[in-house]
This record gives structure tokens, C-alpha cells and sequence, in this order.
């Protein structure tokens, strides 16, 4: 592997690292992470969701179109992440 693509991978791996966390508070409540890492990951998260929800809406899915339940859970996970955003940007360190 070269670096560029050993790069490429960790930064992949890196931005999918919000997978380990079950909600966006858990990412706010970890306290190995510093401020800027916890705005990635949300960022990352956020930014999944907003592709699988416009894909969805578009009629990209894999297969067949998800449940409208679903999407719902999608759209409010959405909303988690931003409101957890927005209280990380109004955090003081």
C-alpha cells in the first residue's frame, strides 16, 4: 500500500469512527475526546446521513426504498447530531 493510499484509508477509517458511538450525546459525554475530534465526528455523521437521506429521496437506494419509519429515524438521528453540534460550537473549553 502507499502512503497516499494508507491515507486515504485512515482518513475513511477515521471518518466513520462516529459508528462506535450509539447517539450523538455519547460522542459529547466522551472525555477522550478533545473538542475538535468530537466536531469531526459529528460532522462525519451528519454528513452520512444527509447523503443517505437525499439518496433515498431520489430513489438511489441499494434496492428497494426504505420504510417511511425509516426515514423518519434517519431525518431525527439528523437532528441529534445538530443539535449536538450546536452545543459543542457553544461550549466553552
Amino acid at each position: 500500500m502507499t502512503d497516499e493510499s494508507e491515507q486515504v484509508t485512515s482518513n475513511r477509517d477515521e471518518a466513520a469512527g462516529y459508528l462506535a458511538y450509539e447517539t450523538p450525546a455519547d460522542i459529547l459525554r466522551d472525555d477522550t475526546l478533545d473538542k475538535k475530534r468530537k466536531k469531526t465526528l459529528l460532522e462525519s455523521w451528519k454528513m452520512d446521513l444527509n447523503s443517505r437521506l437525499y439518496a433515498e429521496a431520489e430513489g438511489m437506494s441499494k434496492s428497494e426504498p426504505i420504510s417511511a419509519g425509516k426515514e423518519a429515524g434517519l431525518a431525527e438521528k439528523e437532528q441529534l447530531v445538530n443539535q449536538a453540534l450546536e452545543m459543542l460550537s457553544n461550549k466553552q473549553e
